[in-house]
């Protein structure tokens, strides 16, 4: 298979090359007499090649001109490849724009899924311009883009899908519907893809519902396939609000049919309104309180949010809702009175239950969208012709190259071989080029100029980019907007909006506008940063001062990792709980030991705190599904509960986590902490059994 693949190549990047030498459109006879790789073939058998040739070039953004000559009713098709449909015309970048985009390159390097092709654009679009990287901003910022459940089959679906809504195509799979715990066949219209909390989304028509869906990629099982093989199975579709899926609070997923009253303490309502302002009312008393109206779809979702606020929010109306809220802490109350129950037996593990991280392979690079391979091999071949200049020999070292393609150098070699048989007809090469030592040596051939510019982009690399941009734009505090929205405007005026696939991303967790502000600059300036901190876990306010070092963005949450001089060791503080923060004048030397970490939701308050302690806790069927999602380290019963191993490092985070599930999570070890849980709850129901009197 992979020497027909390579021949396909040669024979299509040698079709490509013989029409850009060619002074006139030519015939098809002529093609095939001419062309590398058609020689041989039936008529037949050239036609159904020629064809699958152009369709496959037109898909990587290299479109034949085709001619009908109207005198001659007898003259067949005459084909061309005008230099405006090859090359990729040229952008003139300011050197603010270059250090923009190759720091986004460096910041989404692996943690990207479209990480490759962008990686071949920017080959593209910089040719000859040296990388100015923004050194400040790689060391101050780090991304994570790329959740647990993001393997190298949802990289898969990411191309299947992609394509599918590019070329209007009805696609099939089998979904797993974690809300009703089935599995069933799907045939959708695929509009768009969501990126949302670390994870991909396909939104689209679905056929079996009549009605618009969202569909999480890591939960289609097996290929995805085409409907059918016409060129379109859809027209396109009228303007489709994604807002139902983008802006929306975790209880308002299903239709919002009733309206949920909350009163909020003076320590968070400047918290609930920053972050969840959007999805309700807010209004805020002269005491500092304040009271969120917010529709609701989903009465364990509200519930779930308000008790994971602890003493800071109270279900007020409507009374259904907060009976539901009393009853579900009396369930943890009574659940976690006296000693823990005896532990059931498990069912045996299958391999459904394995870790999303145990099926991740070694190298990173399977888990992000490949490039095409012809495309690699046009940027190759520039690279090297380009090199030359107007000599016709150069050398270029191996170490460049296996850098700026992100090759190996087993494949480096294998595209040097590839690149050496491409001719244009008649025994003309575009070069000759082999490895010497740690060198490339290329020679260029006659025509070898005619591909010393760039190709056009593919549409891949061109969303790509344009992802890029987006995901950067709205995500890095410490990439000059300015930069990027002007590179933006520049690309897009020359690789053309229709190379675009729509991708929404969803809300991103990050400061107010004054708050973000002041970090930016203390980060940039490295000053010490005064703040005022709301510690979820203690429920508490604290003022602070600290040495910022590094912005740090994980599943759509941005955290600030410093060196705080009250603790006397590195934190982490995440942006959206820093109530206020102001600039000082003095300076601060930065720490080699404060490092970015893995961002880990156990409240851990330390960077020492590397072995979090774990919790054992059982989790009951109408919720365990969701759970088992999160910490796939389940053991599995019968009536589909789960027992899991919580990592955590902060008690109080712990008993807020058991607490949010209203009963249906149990704390079985360590059993010392359950007269804590049981403590909590008893506050909270007293607070609610007192409430009416005090309201």
């Amino acid at each position: 298979m992979a020497q027909r693949d390579d021949d396909k190549l040669v024979r299509q990047l040698s079709l490509v090359a013989f029409l850009m030498a060619q002074a006139r459109p030519v015939t098809a006879e002529e093609i095939h007499e001419a062309v590398e790789g058609y020689g041989g073939m039936s008529e037949q058998a050239f036609l159904r090649r020629f064809y699958s040739d152009r369709s496959e070039l037109e898909g990587v953004g290299l479109r034949l001109a085709v001619e009908r000559p109207s005198d001659d009713p007898f003259q067949g098709d005459l084909y061309a490849m005008p230099p405006e449909n090859y090359y990729l015309p040229p952008i003139e970048f300011d050197e603010g724009e270059l250090s923009a985009l190759h720091t986004s390159l460096y910041l989404l390097e692996g943690q990207f899924a479209y990480a490759e092709p962008l990686r071949l654009a920017l080959q593209h679009l910089t040719l000859g311009r040296p990388s100015p990287l923004d050194d400040h901003a790689a060391r101050t910022v780090a991304v994570n883009l790329l959740g647990s459940r993001h393997t190298a089959e949802v990289s898969s679906h990411l191309i299947k899908i992609e394509s599918a809504i590019s070329r209007r195509k009805t696609i099939r799979f089998r979904y797993y519907s974690i809300g009703r715990d089935d599995r069933s066949d799907r045939e959708v219209d695929p509009y768009s893809l969501l990126y949302m909390a670390g994870n991909w989304y396909l939104v689209g028509f679905a056929h079996d519902r009549e009605e618009l869906r969202c569909f999480r990629l890591s939960r289609i099982e097996g290929r995805i396939t085409f409907k059918t093989r016409a060129e379109h199975d859809f027209p396109p579709p009228s303007e489709v609000d994604l807002s139902r899926y983008r802006d929306r609070a975790p209880w308002q997923l299903a239709d919002t049919s009733h309206t949920a009253v909350i009163e909020v303490s003076s320590t968070i309502s400047w918290w609930v309104d920053q972050m969840f302002g959007a999805y309700g009312e807010y209004e805020e008393r002269p005491d500092g309180t304040a009271v969120f109206r917010t529709g609701y779809g989903s009465e364990r979702e509200i519930i779930s949010w308000v008790l994971g606020l602890g003493a800071e929010a109270d279900v007020v109306e409507p009374a259904s809702l907060r009976a539901a809220a009393t009853e579900a802490l009396e369930t943890v109350r009574t659940r976690h009175s006296g000693k823990p129950g005896r532990k059931r037996k498990p069912l045996p593990r299958t391999a459904d239950d394995a870790s999303p991280s145990d099926s991740l392979p070694d190298d990173p690079s399977e888990r992000v969208v490949p490039v095409e391979r012809i495309s690699r091999l046009l940027a190759l071949m520039t690279r090297l012709l380009a090199a030359c200049g107007r000599s016709y020999e150069a050398d270029v070292a191996c170490s460049e190259l296996r850098s700026e393609l992100n090759l190996t150098q087993d494949a480096l070699e294998e595209d040097l071989i590839l690149l050496n048989l491409i001719n244009f007809g008649g025994g003309c090469y575009a070069l000759f080029a082999q490895v010497e030592g740690d060198v490339v040596v290329v020679q260029k051939e006659v025509y070898g100029d005619q591909f010393a510019r760039p190709a056009r982009l593919s549409p891949l690399e061109a969303k790509a980019l344009l992802w890029a941009l987006d995901f950067v734009g709205g995500r890095l505090p410490l990439v000059a907007a300015k930069e990027l929205a002007s590179a933006r405007r520049k690309i897009e005026s020359a690789v053309g909006q229709e190379s675009t696939t729509g991708v929404e991303l969803g809300h991103v967790q990050t400061a107010s506008e004054s708050v973000g502000a002041a970090i930016t600059q203390a980060v940039r300036e490295e000053r010490l940063l005064e703040i005022e901190y709301w510690t979820e876990s203690r429920g508490k306010i604290t003022e602070r001062t600290i040495e910022p070092h590094m912005l740090m963005n994980s599943r759509d949450a941005w955290y600030l990792v410093a060196h705080c001089r009250r603790a006397g060791e590195q934190r982490t503080f995440r942006l959206d709980r820093i109530r206020a923060a102001s600039v000082l004048d003095e300076h601060f030397v930065r720490r080699a030991e404060v490092e970015a970490v893995p961002y880990q939701p156990w409240g851990s308050p330390s960077h020492e705190e590397t072995t979090a302690q774990r919790a054992s806790v059982w989790f009951g069927s109408s919720i365990a599904r969701w759970l088992a999602e999160e910490h796939p380290s389940a053991d599995r019963f019968a009536d589909g509960s789960i027992l899991v191993q919580i990592p955590y490092s902060s008690e109080e985070w712990l008993v807020k986590e058991i607490i949010k599930h209203g009963g249906e999570a149990v704390l079985f070890e360590p059993v010392a902490l359950r007269a804590t849980v049981v403590e909590h709850a008893e506050r909270v129901i007293a607070r609610y059994a007192a409430a009416p009197a005090r309201r």
